[in-house]
């Protein structure tokens, strides 16, 4: 049981300083000297696919931004996948103003993935960049992504920097750190590694020959970028992050909301793992070994986690000598260790919003302020929704022909639909101004409250000046000589961890250098995919492929067998 609840502790303690240090090389190595928007030699053609499924409310300012993009060649393809609203005619209507727009519909709802592959059958671009329609491009995001694609022949996709836009409830607050501490601060160290776990699925760029050699999209996935990044990397693809390239993009506002999208996330790891595990062992994939490992184990704490509290609820909610001695948890709250988690916590929260600060007029900072409800709530909902996850995509596993999808419901949306004069007014009572002013009272008071806590954790190492309030807090752990040394034992074997740790992640980002950095497998781009392959993938005539590259309205379905049925062009 010791085991267990060692590991609960140190695993989330070791990967955060893995992920500080990996983000700290990459920043030193690769960003810190690139600040000026990049000048090409050349301007490939770039297609921006944007699948829309019932977006009336965003998606004509999406488009009108889009078509105020920098990057001087480059076309729009909106895809409409069945909405069932006004999405098709706005997206009609915008493609009489914006000039470079094309519009294809899906006449029934086929899920993203098939409305990505729909609108790759409609552009000849050598390069295919997704965004989702809720999301707004950087105007420069497309020149800092194609310069990799022309400096490396093997980069198959290169995913960018999602930098959260509504900022006013708590979660969209906690989100902004996670998406700097965590996100941002995973995808560097992982490129640093030679692999990545997975593209961001709102603003990635892919290579057309790439998707070409992997069949394109999975359907059945209920997380195409996921699924896509894993075949690419099996396919000795280089995916890269670029932290320049920025989307700006809405997240949940609702906790039901985040655990749909959370339980979709960690559902869509269990498919690509189950997937692709009869490949992945092979030697020639050796590469995806760390990404695949770090996968497993990160579901292991999970559950871990999950058996942790329930030995907690077991030992103080079940009548006396119910529940064995050998698993009992009497508390959750921690001592000494919890220390130096909150205050490894901190130190990475503060390292991811300080790298992310460059990105942002006003910087990040401020929002450290609410790294306190991360442990609360992150690290709650991703146990939660992965121990859920497990046994439903394993349940689900090749089952599902179309993973259809839904936007979901976010608060912002909810403003827009309140301002507009046809909105639907369903949301008047959240709405109301004595509502919103009670809910953020109550998010202030419960925030005081748990910084409270993170001062219970963070003063004993922190604070001299508060030396007697950490005697009080801490008494039983400080008032004894032998308590002292205890303390000092353990702050030693975390020093002992915390360099074997970074000696281990420097030998490893040497030998991928050594190994791959100095050569090139591909000294030359790969070759462009003519209209005869793609016909032949789609398993559609030469003279359909060519049409539909050049018709502005498109509408098509697919078949039980994934082929395109073209019903006009």
């Amino acid at each position: 049981m010791q085991v267990v609840f060692f590991f609960v502790f140190f695993y989330p303690l070791f990967m955060a300083i893995f992920w500080m240090m990996g983000a700290i090389i990459f920043y030193l190595r690769r960003e810190r000297k690139e600040r000026d928007v990049p000048r090409l030699d050349v301007y490939p053609r770039v297609a921006i696919l944007v699948p829309c499924h019932n977006e009336e409310v965003v998606i004509r300012d999406a488009l009108t931004q889009l078509a105020q993009n920098r990057y001087p060649n480059f076309e729009i393809i909106a895809i409409d996948d069945g909405s069932s609203d006004h999405t098709n005619d706005i997206l009609q209507e915008m493609a009489g103003k914006i000039s470079n727009l094309r519009v294809v519909t899906l006449t029934r709802n086929m899920g993203k993935a098939m409305a990505l592959k729909a609108g790759a059958i409609a552009s000849s671009s050598e390069f295919l960049m997704c965004i989702d329609a809720d999301a707004l491009l950087d105007k420069h995001a497309l020149f800092w992504m194609i310069r990799h694609f022309l400096e490396g022949p093997r980069v198959g996709a290169v995913t960018g920097n999602p930098r959260v836009v509504n900022r006013a409830s708590l979660l969209a607050r906690i989100q902004i750190g996670e998406f700097s501490a965590i996100v941002g601060m995973i995808k560097r160290t992982q490129r640093k590694l030679g692999r990545i776990f997975t593209v961001s699925g709102v603003n990635t760029c892919f290579r057309r020959a790439a998707l070409h050699s992997v069949g394109y999209w999975s359907p059945g996935t209920v997380t195409e970028d996921i699924d896509v990044s894993w075949k690419l990397q099996l396919r000795h693809w280089d995916i890269r992050y670029e932290p320049h390239a920025l989307t700006w993009i809405l997240v949940p506002e609702g906790l039901s909301t985040l655990w749909k999208q959370r339980l979709r996330w960690a559902q869509g790891g269990v498919e690509a793992a189950i997937r692709y595990a009869g490949t992945i062992f092979k030697w020639n994939s050796r590469r995806m070994w760390s990404v695949y490992v770090e996968y497993w184990v990160g579901v292991l704490w999970c559950y871990a986690f999950a058996f942790t509290v329930v030995c907690w609820v077991g030992t103080n909610y079940l009548p006396r000598g119910d529940w064995p001695p050998s698993l009992a948890v009497h508390t959750l709250v921690p001592g000494w260790t919890g220390v130096i988690l909150a205050f490894t916590c901190l130190s990475q929260f503060t390292v991811g919003l300080v790298l992310d600060s460059f990105y942002e007029r006003r910087g990040l900072i401020r929002y450290l302020f609410w790294a306190i409800w991360y442990p609360a709530v992150y690290w709650l909902i991703s146990a939660a929704t992965t121990v859920v996850a497990v046994p439903k995509g394993i349940y689900k596993y090749g089952k599902t022909h179309y993973a259809v999808w839904r936007s979901p419901k976010r608060r912002l949306r909810d403003l827009f639909l309140w301002a507009h004069p046809t909105a639907n007014h369903r949301h008047y009572f959240l709405d109301h101004p004595i509502v919103l002013f009670s809910r953020r009272v109550a998010e202030l008071m419960i925030t005081v409250i748990f910084w409270g806590l993170w001062v219970y954790l963070v003063t004993p190492l922190l604070s001299l000046g508060l030396w007697f309030i950490g005697i009080y807090l801490f008494v039983d752990r400080m008032i004894t000589l032998g308590g002292y040394e205890a303390f000092a034992e353990q702050l030693v074997n975390y020093g002992a961890a915390v360099f074997v740790m970074w000696l281990a992640l420097t030998l490893w980002v040497i030998w991928n250098l050594r190994r791959y950095g100095q050569r090139n497998r591909r000294h030359e781009p790969p070759p462009y995919v003519t209209n005869d392959q793609i016909a032949e993938t789609m398993h559609l005539p030469v003279t359909t492929i060519s049409r539909a590259h050049e018709s502005r309205d498109i509408h098509l379905h697919f078949d039980q067998h994934e082929r395109p049925v073209i019903e006009k062009l």
